[in-house]
C-alpha cells in the first residue's frame, strides 16, 4: 500500500518540523523562568474625559465663544446683558442642568439673549450643538443667526420677553438644517418656536418631541416674507394654551412657506386656530398636515387661506379635529387642496358651525372623512370633488369607497 506508507511519512516530517520550531521560539525559557515578581505597580491606562473631549468651563456670564471646541456650565449663573453668545462652527455648549438666568429687564435697542448665535456678514455657522439645562428671563430664550446643520436639544426655555427659540436667516445666510428636539418651551411673551426665512432660507429644519405650551402668541411660527421657510418638520409635539395660533405658516410678498409637514402632534386649547395656513401674497403650497389631535381651540381648527396670493395643493390627512370653534376644517380662496379620511366632530360656537367648509374655491377633494354632531357637517364649493355624503343609519351596502359620512 505505498499511498499510505507515503501519507505517514509525510505526517512524520511535519511533526517533526512543528516541533523543532516550536523549541526554537521558546529559546531558553524553556529551562528557566526568570523572576516573578513584576517591575512595578501597574501604571494608569484610562484617560479622563478631559483627555478624551477636552472641554472649557463657563462659570460667569456674559460669555463669548469664538473658537470650535465644547464648553460647560459649572453651575446657575444670572447676567444683565446676554448669556453665552456663540461667534464660531464646531461648538458644543452643555448647561449639565444649569439655569441661565437673565434680569427681566431687557428693552430696545440693547435685546439680551440666553443664547445668541451670531455669524458675519455672507457666512454661517455649523455644527453646533446646544443642550441640557434652562434658559429664563431675557429678551428671547435662544437667537440663532445664520445657523445651519446644528441641534438644540433637551432645554427648558421659559418666561422670556419675546420669543423662546427663533432661528433667522440674517446677514443674508441661511437657517438650514436644524433640529430642536426634547425642549419644553412655554410662557415666553411672543412665539414659542419662531423659523424665520426673511431674506434667504430657513429650509429643512425638524421641530420633535418638544411640549409648546402658554406662550403670549404663537406657539410655533413659520414665516417667509421675501424668501424660503420650506420644508420644514414639525412631529411628535404637544403645542397647546398659546395665546394665539397653535402652528402658523405664513408664505407673504412672493415668497415661499411650501413643503412642510405637520405630524403625530397634538394642538390643543390654543387662543384661536389650531393650524393656519396663509398665503398672503406669496406661496403657501405643498404642505401636510397629518395624523395630529386638533382639539378645543379659540378658533377654526384647520385654516387654509390664500387671499391675495396662494394656499394650493396642501394635504389633510387621517387628523381629529373636534371641539374647535366656527369650523372644524376651513378652506377659503384655496385651490387644489386635498382633505381626506379626517374626523370632524362637535364644533362649537355662536351662529353657523361647520365641520368642513369650503368657499371661492375649485378643484379641492374631499374624500373618506366623517364629521358628527356639528351644526352644519359639510358645506362644499360646487368646483370642489367630493365623495357622496352618506348620512343614512343602519348597515352599509354598496357605498362608494370615496364616501363622506354625516350624521
Amino acid at each position: 500500500m505505498p499511498v499510505e506508507d507515503e501519507t505517514m511519512k509525510n505526517t512524520k516530517r511535519i511533526l517533526t518540523g512543528f516541533v523543532a520550531t516550536l523549541w526554537m521560539f521558546m529559546g531558553t525559557d524553556v529551562m528557566g523562568q526568570g523572576s516573578l515578581t513584576p517591575p512595578g505597580a501597574p501604571g494608569e491606562t484610562m484617560k479622563t474625559l478631559a483627555q478624551v473631549e477636552p472641554r472649557t468651563p463657563i462659570s460667569s456670564l456674559p460669555y463669548t465663544i469664538s473658537e470650535p471646541g465644547s464648553y460647560y456650565v459649572t453651575g446657575n449663573l444670572s447676567s444683565t446683558t446676554n448669556g453665552i453668545v456663540i461667534e464660531s462652527s464646531g461648538v458644543t455648549v452643555d448647561l449639565m442642568g444649569f439655569s441661565l438666568r437673565g434680569d427681566g429687564t431687557s428693552s430696545y435697542p440693547d435685546y439680551d439673549y440666553g443664547i445668541h448665535v451670531i455669524s458675519s456678514t455672507n457666512a454661517v455657522i455649523e455644527n453646533l450643538v446646544v443642550k441640557g439645562g434652562r434658559i429664563s428671563g431675557f429678551y428671547g430664550g435662544l437667537y440663532c443667526q445664520s445657523m445651519n446643520n446644528s441641534r438644540i436639544e433637551g432645554l427648558v426655555v421659559s418666561d422670556n420677553t419675546e420669543h423662546g427659540v427663533s432661528l433667522n436667516d440674517s446677514n443674508s445666510g441661511h437657517c438650514n438644517g436644524n433640529t430642536i428636539a426634547d425642549c419644553t418651551i412655554s410662557g415666553n411673551g411672543d412665539k414659542g418656536v419662531y423659523l424665520n426665512g426673511r431674506e434667504a432660507q430657513c429650509n429643512g429644519n425638524t421641530i420633535a418631541d418638544c411640549t409648546i405650551s402658554d406662550n403670549g402668541n404663537d406657539g410655533v411660527y413659520l414665516f417667509s416674507s421675501k424668501a424660503q421657510c420650506n420644508g420644514n418638520t414639525i412631529a411628535d409635539c404637544t403645542i397647546s394654551g398659546n395665546g394665539y395660533y397653535g402652528v402658523r405658516l405664513y408664505g407673504g410678498s412672493s415668497s415661499q412657506c411650501n413643503g412642510n409637514t405637520i405630524t403625530d402632534c397634538t394642538i390643543s386649547e390654543n387662543g384661536d386656530k389650531g393650524v393656519y395656513l396663509y398665503g398672503y401674497g406669496g406661496q403657501c403650497n405643498g404642505n401636510t398636515i397629518a395624523d395630529c389631535t386638533i382639539s378645543e381651540n379659540g378658533g377654526y381648527g384647520v385654516d387654509l387661506l390664500g387671499q391675495f396670493g396662494q394656499c394650493n395643493g396642501n394635504t389633510i390627512r387621517e387628523n381629529t379635529v373636534s371641539r374647535n370653534s366656527s369650523r372644524g376644517i376651513s378652506i377659503y380662496r384655496s385651490d387644489g387642496n386635498r382633505v381626506e379620511a379626517n374626523t370632524i366632530w362637535g364644533t362649537t360656537g355662536e351662529g353657523d358651525t361647520y365641520g368642513i367648509r369650503t368657499a371661492l374655491t375649485t378643484s379641492n377633494f374631499i374624500l373618506k372623512n366623517t364629521c358628527v354632531g356639528n351644526g352644519t357637517n359639510y358645506e362644499l364649493d360646487s368646483d370642489d370633488t367630493f365623495g357622496p355624503i352618506v348620512t343614512s343609519s343602519g348597515a352599509l351596502s354598496g357605498t362608494d369607497p370615496w364616501a363622506n359620512f354625516s350624521r
